[in-house]
Parts: C-alpha cells; structure tokens; sequence
C-alpha cells in the first residue's frame, strides 16, 4: 500500500529539539529570473537533528481562504515528492542528524506537477543532544495456567528482557516469586480455604530487575472460579474456502486444552483458541462448537457457529484516513457498502521512534490519551491526530450497525515503514510494540492489527532501516504480537485477528520468512499489483492475472497477479490464510503509439490524484467511451485498457469482468478471498459488487455460479502434443485453456490440442468455463487442473560417416564486385542429400573471394533438417568453417547466408577498439548473417535461433598465437566492446590451431590474443583464475601492469564480469535503475543482468553501481548464475555450520552461501569465518567465477 499526504496526517509539527545547536545552513541568494509562477524566497526558520523548519513569501494573509499557501515538498537531487505543507505547517521531520538535504517546493496541485519550482533550498541537520528516556522493564507476556491439580496451579510465561525476577499475586496480595533470572513458570499451591467450589482467584504477575531497582507493571490477569472454566467466546471463522474453515475463538483462563466438534464430533484438539476444519465439502453448511478444559475440569460448550465452505470468503478492503479531506477524495466512512466487505483495514497507524513518527510529528501529543505521556520506542501511535479519532468515532457506530463487519488498524505502508526493522531487532521494542498495539485495539474499539511493513532486508523508500537479520526478527515479531493478543483477549473474551500485507515478490516470501512466521498469522494480503507505475515509460498492465505471450519482457512470466499467489503458496504460505490483493486504480502513460500497450511512450499523464495513477471510478465516469477514449480487452491478462488514438494515451485498469477472472482464480487456487487497495477508488462499487457476488461472504452459496469442468482428462499425447477432454458444463457457452498460467486458447467444444510441447516435460493445464452475456463475459468458472507429461522424443542413431566429398552441394555460382554468390540447385542438392548416408553436408567458396553469399532453398533446408536431429550444413572459406545445425535453417522459407568483413564504421573501428582493450585479433573478422525471405522477395535477418548453437572454425598458424592465451570473441560495434564467446583450442600435427567458436547468433566473429603481464598477481590461490579470466576478456586489469587484485570490486564490474561468463550481450540503450549512468561502461551488462533474473538492485531504482559488492552479494548473484544456467541442485544449511559468524549472514542470501559453499565455489575468509559482509577484491571475484564456471562444465 502507499500512504498518501494530509493536511496533518505526514508532517509538518513546528516542535524542535529543546537542545538547539547551531547547524550550517546554505540558503542560496533567490536566483536571478525566479520562475515568478513559483513559491518565493524559500529559506529556513528553524533546523534540528531530525526537523526543518522553513518559510516562503506567504501570499495574502492567514485570514485568507484563498490563499492557504498549500505546497508540495521535493528531493532537489532526485525529483522525488517528501510531503505536504501549507501556511501554519512547514516542517520536514524524520530527518537523520548531521546530514546535508536539498529540497524545494510547488504550489499544491492534484495530480502535482513540477513546471513551476521555487529555489532550491540546502541545509543540514544539527547532531542529535535529545534526551531519551530508557524503556520500562516490560511486564511478563502471555501469563496464562499451564497445569493444576487438586491442591495447586502451575503458570507459565514469556520472560521480560533484563528482568531476574517475577512475583506472583493472587487478589492483590504477593504470594510466591522465582529470582533465578530465567524461570518462566512457577507452582502455587491454593490455600485451603480457596479450593471450594465456586471460590473466585485473580492473579497476576509482575516482572523485577532488583539491581536498578526496576519493577514492571502487571502482567494479564487470570481470573478463575474454582471448580469451573468459562465456556469458549468469540467463537468465528478466521477465514475460509471451498473445504476449509479456520476458527479462531477467545482464549479461556485457566483452560490448557481445547476440543472443537463438527457437528457433534469431535474434530481435533489444540492447546491455542485456533483450529483449522478441513476436508469439508463446498457448499454444505457445518455446525461447529468448542469446550475449554484443564486437567481438572471442563467448560460448557460454546455457542454453535455455523459456516458454509466457499460462501464464507475473506473481503478485506483499505479505508485511508485522508479519505476524509473534503478538499481531497472526500469520502467519509458512512459512504462504503459495508455489505461488500467482511474487513476494514483502517490506513494508517504509525510507529515512534526516537520521540518522533515516520514524519515531522512528534509522538507526544497531551491531546491523544495513549499519547499524552512519554512514548518509548516501538510504541504505536496514531497517523492523523486529526482525521483519525474522527474516522474511529465513525467506525464505532457503523461496527454497532454491521456486527459482521471487523476493523483493524494497518501499521506503516509505504510511507510509514522507516523503523521496522530496529522495532523488529529486539525484544524489549517488539514487546514495546506489541504491548501499545493491545492498548491501541483497546483504546479505538479494533479487532485487530495489519502489519504493512513495506519491506523487510531489502526495497521500500530509500530511507528506509533495513537488516540482514528481519527476516528472523520479523517472525519474532509476529510470535511477540499474538502472544499479546491472546493475552489480551482472555481478558477481554475476544479473538484479535493479526494480518500482514506482503509484497508480491518471491524474495518477500523469504525476507518475511513467511513459511515460520505464517504460523502466528490469521491470514496474508498479498499485494498482487504495481507490477508497472509512474517509474518506467514502459506501458504494460498495473495487475495482469496472467502472463501474456506477447509481453515482450523477459520478467512477465514470473510477474503477474497467479505468479505472486503461486510464489506465495510455494513458499510455504496455507492456501486458506492467503488472501489476493485487487487494485480498486489503474494506470497511465501519454506520447504513446501504436496502441500503446507494451511500447515507449515518452510523459506520464495527469491521474485522479497521483501523475499516472486513476480511480476506476473516474475511469468509468469520465474516459471510457468518452472524449476518444475506446475500451479494449487482454483476453491473456484478463486486463481492460483503454487507448486514445489522438493523443498516444494509454490507461491500464481492472474492470467488473477482470473482477469474474480474479474471483475464478481465487476458487481455482482455493484461496481465502480478496483485497483491495482501496475503497474510494471504487465509489462506484462496479468492482466490489462483483466481487462480492462472485465470492460470498455471508454464508449463502452463489447459485448461479458455473462450476468448474469435469472429467478433465488426457484423451491422447505424444513427446510434442496432448489432446484433452472433458465434460460439458451447463450453461457454458465456452471454455478457456491455459498452460503454466498462460492462456493458449478459448473453445466452444470439450476437447483441446495442445502443440509445440517439449519432450519428457511436464505441464499444469488449466480448463475453465464461461458464460456468455450477449459479448460480454456472464460467468466465469473455477478451473479444473491437470497435470501432462509428454512422451519420451524417439532415439536416433546417427548414420556411419560419408564417403569424403559425397556431402558436398551442388550450386552455380557467379561473382560480382568481389562477391561471390552460390545458389544452391534445389533438384541436384535434394538427390545429394536423399541418396546419402551422411547427415552433414557442406559447401565450399572460393578463398579468393571478397564476400560469400549462399542462397539455399526452402526444399533444401528442410531436407537437410529431416536427415536427423544432427543434421546440419558446413560453409568453408578462406580456412574458416561455418557449421550450421539444420534445425538453425527451419523458418518456412528460403534462406540467405552471408559471410563478410564488417561494413561500415566497424570496420574502421574494430583494430582501434582491439588495441584499446589490450587484445590483438588473429584472425580477419567475419560478419555472419542468416537471413529468411519473406513473402514481398526481401530478406530479413534471423534474430532467434530457439537455442540452436552455431559453430566457426578458425585455422591458426601455431608460431603466432598461444593457445593458452586465445579467445574467441564477437564484436559489438555499437559500443566497440569485445564479448567472449564459448572456445576451444586444439593443436593440430602440422603445427596449426584450430580454434572452435560456439555461439547462437549472428554477429561480427574473430579470435584474440591476451598478452597481459601483471606484477600484482604473485598469489599462488588466485593467479591461473587471473590469467585464465583476464585471457577470456572476462576482466580487465587497471593498467598493463597491474591487476588491482588487492583493490575491491564493484557491484557494477561484478555484474559485468558475470554476464560475460554466461555469454549475455549487454542491453544497448536499456536504463534499469536510476543510479546507473546510461552512458557508463556497465550500463548495457546492469541492464542485460537485470533483465535475465542475476540482480534486483537495492530497491526498484537503485543499484549502487559504484559500491564495493559484499561476499553475501556475490554469493546471490552466483547462485542465480548458476541456476540461470540450468545447474540444478538445493542448498545443505549444514554446510555453513563451520563459520561462527554464519547468523551474521543475511536471510536472503543464506540459501545462495550454503550451496556455493556446498560446490566449493565460496569457502570462507577462513576455516570458521565467512564475512557475509566483507567486500570482495577483485582476486576474490575472480576466483569465485572461475569456479562458477568450473562447476557448470
């Protein structure tokens, strides 16, 4: 979720440090020809360690309601928006103490715009003299009975951080305590007098730390009658789907075991108020009820719930406190369809952190009563000490008026989540978080918390902590927290729900450590959207379901709306917890052509409120259909769009049937439900309306639903085919097919070809129903799934060797300007191939010719290819052989070959180019292009030759190269770099070398010669992985002399040298991240890495190109090497065991540590260090890519 500015809500208060200290501040004089449509004279007024303070030439007076002065705040360098301010607030806080900033300011606009700028301020922050007052000694968590008898009681609890001691209390009275410092459970034996029936005890339990003299407050209260135990409250279901319900109920005091019934039976026993029902039947009601127990006595039963798989669907949707501005979206609570929704997330609560929110304002507040004290690290406060009371008031009496309806507060976003990660590191934080969270529920009339921590270990904003080590913590947090809650709710008989909203990526899944802290979890939002934005000009869908072939990125197949989910329950996260995010927005781009969808287009349009951001509700009223907006359908992404043809405008939404496609994908995956982001998007209520009709939540079944097909099954297949079939579904007046996710192809019958399989190759085959209304989408089913594997492909055995020469074609030749052209004879070539035994076949040219080009047609081609899986075809000329698998010359038509010296400026460029990186070319280059016909009689070059690999066979003379020093390159003429490219060497008897290139392309080909001497390589451990990457133009040294094997090396090299290992061209004219130059050396290899899965950067932006990478990093970017090439293997976490410092190791990167430490490709600084976050010399790298490839051979 992004949280979005208020009049109070982000920023702005004018407190400062009671400390002043001077700070240097470098206001530049107001530049001549100040754009006068701008703010005036920004200056600064008042500077802190964390707050500035600054003013502007106010227009009118403050009595003035037109003129407010409301203005936007900007990052100078980066052009990024920071806040919101206006006359009376004009701060920026959450700043870091001793730090140069340089903002300016706009006139307020929505959608903001940067035309007219004031003067760019700079200051920086003063050191930090605040005091701050150390936490309390926290009271001991989850006091609750763990055994009793007849004559005593055992409890038990979660230790307090520094305390050595615990007291017990019974009705108010000290009875017993345990000061050994690690005790967490204690025996008390009843007064006599106490054990009748009918007695009532109360006790609690408090926390000591004698040697500072330090006591905590109370724990929870255990309040008991003897002889009884309450019967279980708050019986509910968590969450549900078409076979499972999760119930969660209040915890009782006293009770150490709970036994749930279905329906009289009794169905499973927990010692926690949560039980998961499955293996139920969709559609069929189910009466479910608990009783509490200890090991002497037994409650009453619970109420009866009842609950009807698949009509009892989660629908969470975010209310954001600004929603409330009458000057902004303008919508109150009392304007959402409280029918639609079984939960609010309530957007957005903060964390304290040093005296201060995310923002300006400090958490102190005498008017807030959680707030009017001081407020210790960790704590919760509230987001808009304005907005936010109002709204919760609100709330209150809605919740009175829907009792189905749960309210729970969301902590961070977007904005919001600077100080996660410090919260998350300890126990006293995360208890101090925990402790004001139950206060916070309690204070507001809550049900709940949603945890947006946006992200842990890696992305968010830039100033955002982050921590190798959150992803442990962030399970420790979540364990903290719903030990709280039920704490709290054995006192209060209520069930408090913890959620999470997850980032869509897979590395979140680990950085959450979603498999371990699921657990204490009642369900997850994934945010399933934001797959495109305002960053990129790239115009391409905000939340496709699926991916679509014909996205022409390399990254669509894994990011989309199914690959998030699936990522997701991969991971380890229960289907029935985890709950599909649905953006109630779309978005933008202008200066588009050609349809706009996935092209450049060159501005960002105005959006409702946000540049490239627009409501559907805005979209429905004012663009679709309207002012030269046409509508348009992605049946492979289940996307709507629409396209102005006037003016190059593309705007990507989901609309009401995108809602039919994600409510049948929520089905097909047997998810818990939807949510959405956010509600005012959609005060048309299209979407939520559909979306509650397709998955109800209020325990009546959609009879109209169309079910999923039967009798799903393989009616026939081969290694490259299935056929399938199925049964007739009534009411359908179609079905869908998709493979892997991706949709193939739509069908009135009930049966499907599936062609182009690969051999010996599994696939997950989706079948779905629809209905039609009129020719719009009626119904859309769940999806029957089955799994195909293809046939074995059948053997071949290549046939014995030729007679020599019988291979060769016939063709006519003609010569023109030096060019020698061969157009091979269709009849004599075909009689040559069909009356041979061979499966190569060759054509040699004239040495003396200029050029070569061969003709050969299409007839010939394919009988080439139907000689056998071997087949293919040699050119030789002037010594140099081209070989050519047949299946490279399959394109339905007739084919041109070309062998030339480059054309052109290349051919000018290329010895310079050579000479300036330190290489010598032995060979004459050689510009090879395939070329198929097309239907107009022109030819066009082949770019993709579906993995097969082409081989040229340069002869040497053997007196003037080394073979331990040759390397096979292709040059890039565009950037003049020589690339690598896959060699081998052998010596022959008369002295010559032939050298073998191996490679997939066309391309300009030569051989090279190192000749680098490096007095800098002494090491016995890294010098022949020197010479031999250095020789492979892998890595260049500093000079001619010296390697720079001591000097480390920087992420932007690494990557290069990376690239280069796995033979990946860079991305010409690609920009990835914002902090790479595009004109830098790395640019092409950053981009190409990134595109191919190697890198992420350190968020969507930034990469730190210049950086030294550490050991961790490298160990990340090796192992997604490795995979990228197709070594196939697990990580043994027992292989890291020897380093003392592997907890240091941060979670996204442990996997990678241990499998290349498992490969030997990474072996520690030392027999028992690794350094996770050492940086990496460049003899180190070097070594560890040489090992890389050592390991892939």
């Amino acid at each position: 979720m992004f949280a979005k500015p208020t009049v109070l809500s982000l920023c702005l208060a004018l407190l400062i440090s009671l400390l002043y200290v001077p700070a240097a501040i470098n206001a530049a004089d107001e530049p001549p020809g100040q754009d006068p449509a701008a703010p005036q004279n920004l200056r600064i007024v008042d500077l802190s360690h964390n707050m500035a303070t600054f003013e502007w030439d106010f227009i009118g007076n403050d009595q003035d309601p037109q003129h407010p002065n409301d203005i936007d705040i900007w990052d100078a360098d980066t052009n990024s928006y920071l806040t919101w301010g206006n006359r009376w607030t004009h701060a920026l806080g959450g700043l870091t103490p001793e730090t140069t900033y340089r903002i300016y300011i706009t006139w307020y606009e929505r959608p903001a715009t940067l035309a007219h700028k004031s003067n760019v301020l700079e200051f920086t922050t003063t050191a930090d003299m605040s005091e701050y007052k150390e936490a309390p000694l926290t009271p001991p968590q989850n006091f609750k009975v763990s055994d009793i008898t007849e004559t005593g009681i055992t409890f038990g609890w979660t230790t307090s951080p520094q305390a050595t001691g615990y007291d017990l209390y019974m009705d108010g009275d000290w009875k017993a305590g345990v000061w050994n410092g690690t005790d967490n459970a204690m025996t008390y034996t009843i007064p006599e007098e106490k054990r009748v029936a009918g007695a009532s005890l109360s006790f609690y339990l408090g926390a000591q730390d004698p040697a500072n003299a330090r006591v905590s407050a109370n724990s929870n209260e255990i309040d008991l009658i003897w002889g009884e135990l309450a019967a279980p409250s708050d019986l509910q279901v968590v969450t549900a789907n078409r076979d499972t319900v999760n119930l969660g109920w209040a915890p009782v005091p006293g009770a150490t075991l709970y036994t749930v019934y279905q329906g009289g039976t009794v169905i499973g026993t927990t010692s926690e108020p949560r039980l998961t029902a499955s293996g139920l039947a969709e559609g069929q009601s189910y009466d479910f009820t608990v009783r509490a127990a200890n090991q002497l006595w037994e409650s009453p039963i619970s109420e009866t719930l009842s609950a009807v798989p698949g009509a009892e669907y989660t629908n969470v949707t975010y209310y954001t406190a600004w929603s409330l501005s009458e000057q902004g979206r303008n919508f109150r609570p009392e304007d959402v369809d409280y029918n639609n929704f079984t939960h609010i997330n309530y957007a957005f609560a903060d964390l304290c952190w040093k005296k201060f929110g995310s923002g300006a304002t400090a958490c102190q507040n005498e008017n807030i009563p959680l707030q009017s004290d001081y407020v210790h690290d960790g704590e919760v406060i509230l987001g808009d000490a304005d907005f936010d009371p109002r709204n919760f008031a609100s709330f209150k009496t809605i919740k009175e008026e829907n009792p189905h309806l749960k309210l729970l507060v969301s902590v961070g976003g977007w904005s919001w989540s600077n100080n996660f990660s410090p919260v998350a590191a300890t126990e006293l934080t995360r208890r101090a978080f925990a402790n004001s969270a139950v206060n916070f529920i309690r204070e507001y009339g809550l049900d709940g918390l949603d945890i947006d921590w946006e992200y842990p270990v890696e992305g968010g904003e830039e100033d955002n902590a982050h921590s190798p080590e959150d992803n442990v913590n962030f399970t420790l947090l979540m364990k903290t927290i719903r030990e709280a809650f039920d704490a709290a709710g054995s006192e209060d008989g209520r069930y408090y729900l913890l959620t999470i909203a997850s980032g869509q990526g897979d590395n979140f899944v680990v950085n959450a450590d979603l498999k371990n802290s699921s657990v204490y979890l009642d369900y997850i939002n994934i945010m399933t959207y934001d797959y495109s934005g305002n960053w990129e000009l790239f115009a391409h869908h905000n939340a496709p379901l699926y991916h679509d072939g014909s996205h022409p990125m390399d990254y669509a197949a894994r990011n989309n709306v199914s690959g998030g989910a699936v990522g997701h329950l991969n991971g380890g996260v229960p289907a029935e917890k985890l709950v599909l995010g649905i953006p109630f927005y779309g978005k933008g781009w202008a200066g588009c052509s050609d349809g706009g969808q996935y092209g450049t287009c060159t501005t960002i349009p105005s959006g409702t409120w946000e540049a490239g951001v627009f409501d559907v509700a805005d979209l429905e009223n004012n663009y679709a259909g309207k002012n030269g907006y046409v509508k348009h359908w992605n049946a492979a992404s289940k996307t709507a769009y629409l396209w102005n043809e006037e003016n190059g405008t593309f705007i990507t939404y989901n609309d009401e049937t995108s809602m039919k496609y994600n409510a049948s994908f929520v089905k097909s995956l047997n998810l818990a439900g939807v949510m959405s982001w956010e509600v005012s998007g959609d005060r048309n209520r299209t979407l939520q309306n559909q979306l509650a009709h397709d998955l109800p939540l209020d325990g009546t079944a959609n009879e109209e639903a169309l079910p999923a097909p039967a009798g799903l099954a393989i009616a026939g297949k081969g290694s490259s085919h299935a056929q399938l079939k199925w049964n007739a579904v009534d009411g359908a007046d179609g079905y869908e097919i998709f493979v892997n996710r991706k949709y193939i192809d739509a069908t009135e019958g009930t049966s499907f070809n599936l062609e182009g399989l690969s051999a010996s190759t599994s696939y997950s085959v989706y079948v779905l129903a629809v209905s039609k209304d009129g020719e719009s989408i009626g119904e859309v089913s769940p999806a029957s799934v089955i799994t195909v594997t293809t046939d074995a492909p059948v053997s071949y055995v290549p046939p014995a060797p030729p007679a020599k020469d019988k291979n060769e074609l016939d063709g006519s030749v003609s010569k023109q300007n030096g060019k020698l052209t061969i157009s091979v004879q269709e009849y004599l070539a075909l009689n040559t191939i069909k009356g041979n035994a061979s499966a190569a076949f060759k054509i040699t040219a004239d040495a003396a010719a200029d050029s070569v080009e061969v003709l050969l047609p299409k007839a010939v081609a394919e009988a080439i290819a139907d000689k056998g899986e071997d087949a293919g075809l040699t050119i030789i000329w002037g010594g140099v052989a081209y070989a050519i698998p047949a299946s490279a010359l399959q394109h339905g038509a007739d084919i041109r070959i070309t062998l030339a010296p480059p054309a052109g400026d290349a051919a000018g460029n290329i010895e310079e180019d050579a000479k300036a990186a330190g290489i010598r070319l032995l060979a004459e280059p050689i510009d090879f292009i395939i070329a198929a016909k097309k239907d107009d009689g022109q030819y066009e070059e082949i770019t993709d030759f579906d993995g097969s690999l082409l081989k040229r066979s340069f002869t040497l003379d053997g007196a003037d190269a080394d073979g331990n020093r040759l390397i096979g390159v292709l040059y890039l003429p565009e950037s003049g770099q020589f690339r690598p490219v896959a060699t081998t060497a052998t010596e022959n008897e008369d002295g010559t070398i032939t050298v073998e290139l191996t490679r997939d392309g066309n391309s300009i080909y030569t051989v090279a010669a190192t000749g680098f001497e490096f007095e800098d390589v002494a090491m016995d451990w890294a010098r022949d992985a020197i010479e031999l990457a250095t020789a492979s133009l892998l890595i260049a040294g500093k000079s001619e002399t010296r390697f720079g094997a001591a000097d480390a090396i920087t992420r932007a090299e690494f990557v290069s040298m990376v690239t280069r290992a796995l033979g990946i061209l860079p991305s010409q004219g690609e920009h990835v991240f914002g902090d790479v130059d595009p004109g830098s050396a790395f640019a092409g290899d950053i981009a190409a890495a990134a595109a191919a899965g190697l890198i992420a950067g350190k968020t969507s932006d930034v990469f730190h190109p210049d950086r030294a990478i550490t050991r961790q990093d490298m160990a990340v970017v090796l192992g997604r090497a490795l995979s990228l090439s197709g070594l196939v293997g697990s990580a043994d976490p027992a292989r890291l065991d020897r380093f003392g410092d592997r907890d240091a190791i941060a979670g996204y990167a442990r996997d990678a540590a241990a499998w290349l430490a498992q490969l030997g490709i990474l072996r520690g600084v030392s027999e028992t260090a690794f350094s996770p976050t050492t940086n990496v010399t460049r003899a180190q790298a070097t070594v560890a890519v040489i090992r890389m490839l050592e390991s892939l051979k």
